[in-house]
């Protein structure tokens, strides 16, 4: 890829290839920010967050990646974009906030990592064999529900 525009373009269209959601009319902007201001929007504790995207038009990608030119970070970023078509789509908007956001999660990791495998990338998703977000997710609404 020679720009990041083309990038996103490209990776759109695996996004949608793999999850079948439509492509929407306009890509999303990418603005890269530094780590610590990703981690004030899109956590309430500190974490390891490298992309982050809160509906609307633009994508947030850790200053430190260089997804045109690193596999991984495309692969964060291409995350991202499933996000983005999610939202386009309406997908997984009939449940409970925490199990929308759980079922949105796994599919973008699904798809991060099939994509990856794809490329021929060992990158872990999930490095030291850490749970995946979702299994602890939702957790106290499933406590809720048995009651």
């Amino acid at each position: 890829m020679k720009t990041l525009q083309e990038l996103v373009t490209h990776l759109l269209m695996a996004a949608h290839a793999y999850t079948g959601y439509d492509l929407p009319a306009e890509s999303p902007e990418v603005r890269f920010v530094p780590q610590v201001e990703i981690r004030q929007m899109a956590c309430d504790r500190p974490c390891k967050v490298y992309g982050w995207y809160p509906h609307g038009k633009t994508i947030y990608l850790d200053d430190r990646l260089d997804p045109v030119h690193d596999v991984a970070a495309r692969g964060i970023l291409l995350h991202e974009l499933v996000h983005y078509l999610q939202q386009s789509a309406g997908a997984f908007e009939t449940s409970s906030a925490c199990r929308n956001w759980a079922d949105r999660e796994r599919e973008a990791y699904m798809v991060q990592g099939r994509w990856l495998t794809k490329q021929g990338s060992t990158v872990a998703l999930f490095p030291g064999g850490g749970l995946v977000p979702w299994k602890l997710a939702c957790r106290q609404e499933r406590v809720q529900h048995r009651d």
